[in-house]
């Protein structure tokens, strides 16, 4: 064996492990900054002229438990790409980790009443919403319904 055979030898060697470290390191960061799942809007409904309820249901990853944002909004005709982005700037008056089947959502004289099952996350009870130059607050009353099985500890 001769000396250049030697040197093309360890070269090949040292290409092959640096191959497969990098291999490793990409599966690595792959893995870690798996893609979210997107949001989906999965209820529009009309509040009151010209405001409307969305209900916007994200999941970071298929085995997450997924979470539903809820907004009021001057939603007009757009569509569901268009108001994702508009209502990902503006924050969410509820968010619950409950399935959308288990929400009822009931307009009342001054607001909104809200039946679900399931945690609340975040959650405000006022709105305020646009009326031409002015303001009109409006109520947002929850009624939650939890159906986790007690805690050992009791809570």
């Amino acid at each position: 064996m001769t000396k250049t055979q030697s040197l093309r030898g360890r070269l090949k060697k040292y290409l092959g492990w640096a191959l497969l470290i990098s291999l490793a390191a990409l599966f690595i960061y792959a893995f870690a900054n798996k893609p979210a799942l997107p949001s989906e809007i999965v209820l529009k409904q009309d509040f009151i002229p010209g405001q409307s309820i969305y209900i916007v249901q994200d999941a970071r990853n298929p085995d997450e438990p997924k979470s539903l944002r809820f907004y009021v909004n001057n939603g007009g005709d757009r569509n569901d790409e268009t108001m994702k982005v508009r209502l990902g700037k503006t924050p969410p008056f509820l968010v619950s980790d409950t399935d959308l089947k288990d929400v009822v959502i009931q307009r009342v004289a001054n607001g909104l009443h809200i039946t679900l099952k399931g945690a609340v996350m975040r959650y405000h009870s006022d709105l305020y919403l646009e009326d031409g130059d002015t303001y009109t607050t409006y109520r947002v009353s929850l009624e939650q319904i939890d159906t986790r099985p007690p805690l050992p500890s009791g809570r």
